[in-house]
């Protein structure tokens, strides 16, 4: 159930979508959601860990998409996301985008980004900060 599998994320944002954001067929079109990934992360890093992005720099490494149902302008939309994975230089990013109509939560998509902790000085990754490690743990409420 869609409940119990969101109850897993600690972080949801509102997505504000735009009708610029509509294609032909009269939904978001699918390079859009990149777009609502990327948003969202930045609020979530912020949140989590206060992430300084001129200190600790962060590359994409890997994007992934499932696109389940379409979205339309106006539609009242959600994404969730959650840090699932921290390795020794990168970590996995999850995300599911949902809608609420009529008291139901439906999956529009889900998702999955990783990012690669990188020295833009040095042009090479380097090992995930301890103090982000730290800190989103803490936000997620596990030890990652």
């Amino acid at each position: 159930m869609m409940t119990e599998r969101l109850k897993e994320f600690k972080f949801k944002a509102k997505v504000d979508t735009r009708w610029s954001d509509m294609d032909d067929a009269g939904h978001v079109n699918n390079a859009v959601y990149l777009t609502y990934f990327e948003n969202a992360r930045v609020y979530y890093f912020h949140q989590a860990c206060k992430w300084d992005w001129k200190k600790d720099g962060v590359i994409l490494a890997n994007a992934h998409v499932n696109y389940v149902k379409p979205l339309v302008f106006p539609e009242p939309a959600f994404i969730y996301l959650r840090t699932s994975k921290i390795g020794t230089k990168s970590f996995e990013v999850q995300y599911i985008i949902t809608v609420e109509k009529e008291g139901l939560i439906e999956e529009i998509c889900n998702g999955s980004t990783v990012l690669v902790t990188f020295d833009y000085k040095t042009n090479a990754s380097v090992p995930v900060p301890e103090h982000i490690r730290q800190k989103i743990s803490e936000f997620e409420g596990v030890n990652l």
